[in-house]
């Protein structure tokens, strides 16, 4: 669609990043109005993991052009013979691709084109000291569309594109949240779980099982991160996170576990069984109030900052009805919600408002009975600036 110039600023001597629409494409009516749509869609978002596009608009001579800041650094390209990141390196990236995904979403954006490609690694200062720190921006949005907007093409490309979209639907959350889990699996192993020529990868995307991570990466992953990426690449929509804020969250879940476990490892000569003691480690050390419910919702589990959010943590909860919580009155239809997890064995996002937060409620059906496992984040409630005009 275009070409990208470093340039100058004449007035302030700063350097950005220009980028003009092809010539091929400059009289094409279409391929115009998608690269304003581009620009425009770009220029309203500010994220420390976005580029940031600072003007746009038309030229008499090099037609449609967009001025974005300047980023230099180190592109996701896996050449051969080259190693996958280390974990904690991955999941790092993964968080911040989140990050900036929740952003737009929130803002009724959909990426549509969530990719290594997209994606650069640059050094900046930390907050606080005079180390720097890696950060990730995403520097594309030439495929964004609004939310709801008509979606009448399939594009993309072919290795990140969703079940649902390679049948023809349209690009959505569920699908951007696809394309993420996908990004998770070649930074975790180095491949793509999917190769071949574009027929073969789009009818594996709908009908073939990817290989195990840890067999892709020749080294045996913890079963949480194995878990979290298979959940984002699931074929059905309503069966993956439902919102990059969920994969967020429960990437810091399994960020935290994996140091909580490398921290008792190194005070102890004992390792942590795989689904024993890691598991439960996940479960009460989560800085994010968790709780597994019955089928009479009758609680089974509860970590220490779900007694911290309710404000009786010293209560024993076990065995407590969910109804006699506080939580049972911030969420009105939780009881509704939970038997609608249960019937369609499908998870569900709630907000609902305690005091001047928000709390964003995640419910996923576990697999033995009809347990329904609770993620609750508190976080307090974004107000957009207000704008003087």
């Amino acid at each position: 669609m275009g070409h990208v110039y470093r340039v100058r600023h004449c007035q302030l001597s700063k350097q950005f990043a220009l980028k003009v629409i092809a010539p091929a494409f400059a009289g094409d009516t279409k391929a115009r109005e998608r690269f304003n749509i581009e620009a425009q869609i770009a220029s309203e978002i500010s994220h420390p993991n976005i580029v940031t596009v600072v003007d746009f608009g038309e030229d008499d001579e090099l037609g449609a052009y967009m001025v974005m800041e300047l980023v230099e650094g180190e592109p996701f390209v896996f050449t051969d013979g080259s190693s996958p990141l280390s974990v904690r390196r991955a999941l790092d990236v993964l968080a911040q691709v989140a990050d900036a995904l929740d952003h737009i979403h929130k803002r009724g954006v959909i990426h549509g084109d969530i990719k290594a490609e997209n994606l650069m690694l640059v050094e900046e200062p930390a907050a606080g000291g005079t180390r720097r720190r890696r950060a990730v921006r995403l520097l594309d949005f030439g495929l964004a569309k609004r939310l709801g907007a008509p979606d009448a093409e399939v594009d993309g490309t072919p290795h990140y594109l969703a079940p649902e979209r390679c049948l023809g639907g349209e690009a959505s959350v569920a699908s951007d949240v696809y394309a993420l889990g996908i990004l998770g699996y070649l930074l975790l192993t180095r491949t793509m779980p999917f190769e071949g020529n574009v027929t073969q990868i789009l009818e594996a995307h709908v009908r073939e099982a990817p290989p195990p991570l840890s067999d892709r990466r020749g080294e045996e992953l913890d079963n949480a991160i194995e878990t979290l990426v298979m959940r984002a690449i699931a074929k059905q929509p309503a069966l993956r996170h439902p919102s990059a804020a969920a994969f967020r969250y429960e990437l810091n879940n399994v960020m935290h576990m994996l140091e909580m476990t490398k921290r008792r490892q190194s005070s102890t000569s004992l390792k942590l069984d795989r689904k024993g003691d890691a598991a439960a480690l996940l479960f009460e050390q989560s800085l994010l109030a968790q709780v597994v419910v019955r089928s009479d919702n009758t609680i089974k589990l509860a970590n220490a900052a779900f007694a911290e959010l309710i404000e009786d943590p010293k209560a024993s909860h076990k065995n407590r009805a969910l109804s006699d919580t506080p939580l049972a009155l911030w969420v009105p239809d939780l009881q509704r919600a939970l038997a609608r997890v249960r019937r369609k064995q499908a998870p569900m996002e709630l907000r609902a408002r305690r005091w001047s937060n928000e709390l964003v409620i995640w419910l996923t059906p576990a697999p033995v009975n009809e347990d329904v496992h609770i993620l609750i984040q508190n976080q307090p409630i974004q107000r957009e600036p207000v704008r003087k005009t």
